[in-house]
């Protein structure tokens, strides 16, 4: 059970002990959650310097003053054109505390006894940071009164629509994410499963960005998802590739016409619409018979820090 304690401040050893466990914070953190981890394989990380928000400048109109010419006295339109907005995200913080107290340090009196014990203190503080900030970036909406990270499925939703970087989707239909939603026993076969996927990632494919034909290249998907799509290819003989990077670190890897397949536990099932709170039960008992993946586009997605934030330690206080 909990037990509540008092903090004391340390000496250098203990103080120099912490700090060398620095970087390995971070890369555990990472690693352990298979979004990041695509986040930062793919250059997706951008530290910016402060700011009261983060500001995101958009192209979302054409020039209409483009047309073919009857005859070489025509007047080109010169209409001025409205073609750039930007959406804007506030940041977020997340904190948390590893204690010792008085009583723990003259039980664990000793050559090595007091650093095993921050070490197993610290690895659980990472353990827990990392399973929360992973439900917190696959969730719905924003906990905790909005201060929760920007969760995924807020950005990508099941309507298509709603609010994100202060633009309403509703009432600025280009703001839209694809989507496509199977009714009840629509998806019987694995070739309509395949069918299915193609059809969205195609949909996800469409328009452009610099001349050049973007196309998703990632699919995060539930564990069910994903195992059904290793199965249809398996049944059709298919060879399904693998990013093999992805796969040692566990997360999956399957390809699907380029685009890396990868599971989290933490993907809900969007027809819920309840976020995952107990991956251990959340497919026996709460959710309900579907499954859900994200077809992800990573030059139109960025995880932004602010410079000297970025998973940092304080001192022991």
């Amino acid at each position: 059970m909990p037990i509540n304690s008092i903090t004391y401040s340390f000496d250098d050893i203990l103080s120099t002990t912490w700090m060398n466990y620095r970087s390995k914070l971070y890369d555990n953190i990472f690693n352990a959650c298979p979004f990041f981890y695509w986040l930062h394989a793919n250059g997706r990380k951008r530290v910016e310097a402060g700011g009261e928000r983060i500001v995101i400048p958009l192209e979302y109109g054409k020039n209409d003053t483009i047309a073919s010419m009857t005859s070489g006295y025509d007047t080109i339109d010169v209409t001025p054109q409205e073609e750039v907005t930007s959406a804007y995200y506030n940041w977020k913080e997340i904190a948390g505390s590893t204690s010792i107290s008085n009583k723990e340090l003259a039980m664990n009196q000793g050559k090595h006894k007091i650093l095993n014990l921050l070490q197993v203190k610290a690895n659980n503080t990472e353990m827990s940071f990392t399973e929360k900030l992973e439900a917190m970036i696959l969730a719905f909406t924003a906990g905790n009164g909005s201060h929760d990270l920007n969760p995924l499925f807020a950005l990508l939703t099941k309507a298509g629509t709603g609010t994100v970087g202060g633009i309403n989707s509703t009432t600025y239909a280009w703001w839209k994410n694809q989507k496509k939603e199977s009714s009840t026993g629509s998806t019987t076969t694995w070739a309509q499963f395949i069918k299915e996927m193609a059809s969205l990632y195609n949909s996800c494919s469409k328009g452009g960005s610099k001349g050049k034909r973007s196309h998703p290249d990632l699919i995060l998907c539930d564990q069910r998802y994903y195992e059904t799509y290793e199965s249809a290819a398996r049944d059709k003989g298919r060879i399904a590739m693998t990013n093999e990077n992805v796969a040692d670190l566990g997360f999956g890897g399957l390809k699907f016409k380029g685009a890396t397949m990868m599971w989290d536990e933490y993907v809900p099932d969007l027809d819920t619409v309840v976020p995952v709170t107990n991956p251990d039960t959340y497919w026996t008992t709460e959710s309900g018979d579907y499954s859900s993946a994200a077809f992800i586009n990573s030059e139109f997605l960025e995880f932004v820090v602010c410079k000297g934030q970025d998973f940092t330690i304080g001192p022991f206080i």
